[in-house]
């Protein structure tokens, strides 16, 4: 019974992440700024979540234009990378998430 638990755990924890993706990247860039191919690295090694480039960039791109992050252009051991920070509004919507999510959780 213990493994069916686990299986359902891994199971919720994989739609959770999937489903708000966007928000799970603004956290990691909050904890310090960082790069697409870094955050694909934690996004697996964290959470078990095979995110390729495909999905990974074009998200960026639109909390970008939606101003939640920033990209910066930056030289990191000789390479050209554009390492995303989180703005002003990017903080705020991750906070409104947390009180959305915990209304409807009644936490």
């Amino acid at each position: 019974m213990l493994s069916d638990d686990c299986n359902i755990g891994d199971d919720l924890r994989r739609r959770l992440y999937r489903a708000f993706l966007d928000i799970f990247l603004l956290r990691l860039i909050d904890e310090e700024p960082r790069w697409g191919y870094r955050l694909m690295e934690i996004l697996r090694d964290r959470y078990g979540l095979r995110v390729g480039p495909p999905v990974l960039y074009p998200l960026l791109s639109s909390l970008e234009r939606r101003g939640m992050v920033e990209g910066l252009d930056v030289h990191v051991g000789g390479r050209r990378r554009k390492v995303y920070q989180l703005t002003n509004r990017g903080r705020a919507y991750v906070r409104r998430f947390k009180e959305v999510v915990r209304e409807a959780l009644d936490l």
